[in-house]
C-alpha cells in the first residue's frame, strides 16, 4: 500500500472513529473476517436489518449499525462487541413506592449512586425538599430512607434518595425498574412512557410479580414498545415498610424491614453487578432459564396467593388443609400445560436432533405437574410463617394481582392455545367475590 493509500485508510478510519464519539449509540464494531494481504481491512455493510429493523446482534432498535473497522497497524484499539448503551443501567429511575421498591432504590444507590423514585403525589408530605432552594420543582425532593433489620431493627443503611412526583419532570429516562403491584404496572407506566429515552433503546426491567403478564401486557398496550429493551427480573427478598420521622429535624421519611436476604436474577447482567456490589446474590440468566425460572414461580404464586387469600391463612397452613393438594394439582395441570407449550417455542429448527430432543426433555422435566408440586409445596414450607401479598391485598381492601397471575394462565390458554383453564379461573373469581 502506497503512503497516499495508507494516509486514506487511516484518515477514513478516524473519521468514522469520530462520528462513533459523537453518535456512540447508533454503531456496533466487531472483527472482521475480511483482510487484506498487507494487514489492513475495511468493510462496511449493514447488518442485522430485517423487517422489523432490529439488529440481531445487540437488539438495539437501530435503521443500520456499521462493522468491522479496525486496522493492525493503526492506534485503534478493537470495540467490545456489545453496545455501548446496552450496558448502562445509570442512571436508574425506580417506578413503584413500596417496600422492594425503596428496598432496590436504597441497594441501587449504594451501588452507583444516580437513582430517582417517581412517585405519586400522596408521597409528597413524606418526602425532603434540599435546603438550597425551597420550590417545587420535582429535582428539589428526596425520600429520606432507612433500611433495618427485622429481629431488633438495627438500621442497615440510612440515605436520601432523589423523587420525582410523577408528572412534574420531563427529562429522558434511560433505565426503569419497575417494582410496582403487578396490577398497577401498565396504569403506572403509562403515566411515564413518553418520558422513556427510545432514541438510545431505554431499558425496563420488570422486577414485579406476573412479570410474563406485565411483559405481554407491555407489548399489547404500547405500540412503539419495540422501542425498548424489555427486561424480565425476579427476586425472592422479603421487605415490608414501616412510618418512619427524623424526630431531629422532623421529617416523614421511609423504614424499610429487610425482612429476608434473598436471591436476584436477571437477563441483564450490568442489574445483577449493582446487586452484588451490595453483597446481593443471584446471577445474570439467559432469556431461556429466565423464563423457565418465572413459570415456576408463577406456578408457586397461582397456588399460594389465591389458596392462602380464599382461606385466610398463612402459607404454611395451606398444607395442612384437606383440599390443598387436589386443588393445587388442577391448578398445576393447567399451568403446565401452558408453560410447556410456551417453552417449547425457545427451541430452535435449525439445532441438531439430538440438542432439541434434549431440551425438550428438560422443559417437560421441569415444567411437570409433578415437579411443579414439589417446588410449590417447598415455597410453602420455607414462608411457613409468611402472610402472602394476596391475603394483605384482601384483608386491606385493595385490588389483587389474581388477573396477572391466574388470570393470566386463563387468558393465555384460551387466547393463545384454545385450551380451557377453568381451575385458574374459578380462583380469579373466587378470589374476587370475597370483596
Amino acid at each position: 500500500m502506497s503512503n497516499q493509500e495508507h494516509f486514506c485508510c487511516t484518515r477514513f478510519i478516524n473519521d468514522v472513529v469520530a462520528i462513533f464519539a459523537r453518535f456512540p449509540f447508533a454503531f456496533r464494531l466487531l472483527p472482521s473476517a475480511e483482510q487484506s494481504k498487507n494487514g489492513y481491512h475495511i468493510a462496511h455493510r449493514l447488518v442485522g436489518v430485517g423487517d422489523d429493523n432490529v439488529c440481531r446482534g445487540c437488539s438495539m432498535i437501530r435503521p443500520h449499525h456499521l462493522v468491522n473497522l479496525c486496522c493492525k497497524n493503526t492506534k485503534i484499539k478493537p470495540m467490545s462487541t456489545s453496545c455501548v448503551q446496552r450496558d448502562c443501567i445509570f442512571p436508574m429511575h425506580i417506578l413503584g413506592g413500596g417496600s422492594i421498591g425503596f428496598l432496590f432504590a436504597a441497594a441501587m444507590q449504594r451501588a452507583c449512586g444516580d437513582v430517582t423514585m417517581l412517585l405519586r403525589k400522596h408521597h409528597k408530605p413524606r418526602l425532603s425538599v434540599t435546603s438550597c432552594e425551597k420550590s417545587s420543582t420535582a429535582t428539589n425532593y428526596f425520600a429520606p430512607v432507612q433500611v433495618c433489620r427485622p429481629s431488633d431493627r438495627q438500621i442497615i443503611t440510612t440515605c436520601d434518595i432523589k423523587a420525582e412526583i410523577i408528572g412534574n419532570a420531563h427529562d429522558p429516562i434511560k433505565c426503569l425498574l419497575i417494582c410496582t403491584k403487578a396490577n398497577d404496572a401498565i396504569p403506572a407506566l403509562s403515566s411515564i412512557w413518553d418520558r422513556l429515552d427510545r432514541k438510545n433503546a431505554a431499558k425496563v426491567i420488570i422486577l414485579s410479580n406476573g412479570a410474563l403478564a406485565i411483559r405481554d401486557s407491555i407489548q399489547r398496550h404500547f405500540n412503539d414498545h419495540q422501542d425498548v429493551q424489555i427486561i424480565t427480573a425476579t427476586t425472592t427478598h422479603g421487605a415490608y415498610t414501616e412510618q418512619s420521622s427524623d424526630t431531629k429535624s422532623n421529617i416523614s421519611g421511609y423504614c424499610v424491614v429487610h425482612a429476608g436476604e434473598g436471591l436476584t436474577y436477571c437477563t441483564n447482567d450490568k442489574f445483577i453487578d449493582a446487586c452484588q456490589k451490595v453483597g446481593w446474590k443471584g446471577g445474570a440468566l439467559s432469556e431461556f432459564k429466565m423464563n423457565m425460572m418465572l413459570w415456576k414461580k408463577l406456578a408457586a404464586n397461582c397456588v399460594i396467593n389465591p389458596l392462602s387469600a380464599i382461606h385466610g391463612v398463612k402459607n404454611g397452613q395451606l398444607l395442612s388443609l384437606d383440599n390443598t393438594d387436589g386443588t393445587m394439582t388442577c391448578i398445576l395441570e393447567e399451568l403446565s400445560s401452558i408453560a410447556i407449550l410456551e417453552m417449547e417455542s425457545f427451541i430452535q429448527p435449525e439445532e441438531d436432533v439430538e440438542a432439541q430432543a434434549h431440551l425438550q426433555r428438560s422443559i417437560r422435566e421441569e415444567l411437570s405437574v409433578d415437579f411443579l408440586k414439589n417446588f410449590v409445596t417447598k415455597v410453602m414450607t420455607d414462608t411457613s410463617d409468611n402472610i402472602s401479598s394476596m391475603l394483605q391485598d384482601v384483608n386491606a381492601k385493595r385490588t389483587t394481582e389474581v388477573r396477572f397471575l391466574n388470570g393470566y394462565v386463563a387468558h393465555l390458554g384460551k387466547e393463545k392455545y384454545s385450551i380451557d383453564c377453568q381451575y385458574n379461573k374459578d380462583m380469579c373469581n373466587k378470589v374476587e367475590d370475597l370483596k
